[in-house]
């Protein structure tokens, strides 16, 4: 039991590190290519709205059955996550920003969306205090 509770709060402490990590990317975006260019934060209303349809569907659906409710939760979802890609492209493609802005967008959303997808796996084999994402 302790050795489970030490590895989760481990986990933590790298989903927390890479979420630094991915925020760190972000900002450069907007800085290093041209200063005061703030476009690339957009993908942060994605961050916080990809989230969203998988959390109340998750306490809205009794048990770890699929339905309906979940399946739409995922496709909403997952719509959100190929917004957060697809706006930096769009963006540098009409020139609003730069290549290297997108690319630093674009790595910044791999890091974070891998680390929201880590912690929703997380706790696969150990008691949870507050229980996985699916």
């Amino acid at each position: 039991m302790q050795i489970a509770n030490r590895l989760t709060d481990y986990l933590l402490i790298i989903c927390a590190f890479l979420s630094c990590l991915g925020m760190t990317f972000l900002i450069l975006a907007c800085a290093v290519p041209t200063p005061k260019i703030f476009y690339p934060f957009f993908v942060l209303i994605f961050y916080v709205l990809s989230v969203l349809p998988v959390f109340i569907a998750k306490r809205t659906t009794p048990g770890g059955e699929t339905n309906p409710k979940t399946e739409f939760a995922l496709f909403l979802t997952a719509g959100m996550v190929l917004s957060a890609f697809a706006l930096p492209v769009v963006l540098a493609h009409t020139a609003v920003i730069s290549w290297m802005a997108c690319t630093l967008t674009l790595i910044s959303n791999v890091i974070n969306y891998s680390t929201m997808f880590g912690y929703a796996m997380r706790d696969e084999g150990f008691e949870a205090p507050y229980g996985g994402m699916f």
